[in-house]
């Protein structure tokens, strides 16, 4: 009787300690609204929840900016983005998974219905941008623009459906975005669109991890990321986002975004 009451003590205080456990950071790049965000990754972190039995938190800031300085100060255990590919925050973070498989591509597009047919002709013309700091959504399609020898006028969104908004709604000539943002986004509302420009391809957003976290907790982490694809329980998950699953990755599959923006800075 004395045995069993202390193996039931023992696991209330199991119990106890894993729900007074401090939940894991997981730092997500502004791409679409809070509200879209939460739709897509909590049922992610729900999952990885399950799997490493660890507890995972939702954090992003109120804009890009805030995100990135908050991933400059180390408050994300993990994180999801390319922005910390970036020189001035290129330091920490370590890659250890990728989303999906397929590559991504920057676009500058235009309603369908615009005249405009030409790179050329975006010269002094609006441009949205969902941010300074995107990757093939800025670095990449300005890039193209000055190699180009043209001078739009940007126009910066809160992210890239903001950017995709203006666009839609006929307050910018043309948008600066994310293909796969650009091909989700015209098949939820309907945009009708041309391509003017179209980047070779790019890796995915990376998951990378602070290196303060244990190794044993980043392999858990980092087999449950890899193993989602395979998992019949998951399946659902990735459907619902229209998503392959996470891939191998490392840091050597991102040297060519941190050459784009080095280019950019220089």
């Amino acid at each position: 009787m004395h045995l069993r009451a202390a193996f039931f003590l023992f696991w209330i205080c199991c119990a106890l300690a894993r729900a007074d456990e401090v939940a894991l950071s997981f730092g997500v790049l502004n791409q679409q609204s809070p509200q879209l965000t939460a739709e897509r990754w909590n049922p992610i972190l729900r999952y990885l929840s399950e799997q490493t039995g660890l507890r995972f938190q939702l954090r992003m800031g109120a804009n890009v900016q805030a995100t990135n300085a908050m991933m400059q100060a180390g408050e994300f255990d993990l994180l999801f983005s390319n922005h910390n590919f970036r020189p001035e925050y290129d330091a920490t973070y370590r890659v250890m998974a990728r989303w999906g498989n397929a590559p991504i591509f920057g676009v500058i597009a235009v309603r369908e219905d615009s005249p405009l047919r030409q790179l050329s002709e975006l010269e002094g013309r609006r441009v949205a941008y969902p941010s300074a700091h995107a990757f093939v959504a800025y670095a990449v399609p300005k890039t193209a623009l000055r190699k180009a020898g043209i001078r739009e006028v940007e126009v910066m969104a809160a992210n890239q459906e903001g950017a995709l908004a203006q666009l839609a709604g006929g307050q910018v000539d043309a948008v600066a975005v994310n293909s796969r943002y650009l091909t989700q986004y015209a098949a939820r509302k309907g945009l009708r669109y041309r391509e003017l420009y179209t980047s070779a391809p790019y890796p995915d957003l990376a998951v990378s991890v602070h290196p303060r976290l244990a190794r044993d907790k980043v392999q858990a982490i980092q087999q449950a990321l890899l193993q989602m694809r395979h998992d019949p329980a998951a399946a659902g998950l990735l459907e619902s986002n229209r998503f392959a699953g996470f891939f191998p990755a490392s840091e050597a599959d991102y040297l060519v975004v941190r050459k784009v923006y080095k280019a950019l800075r220089d």
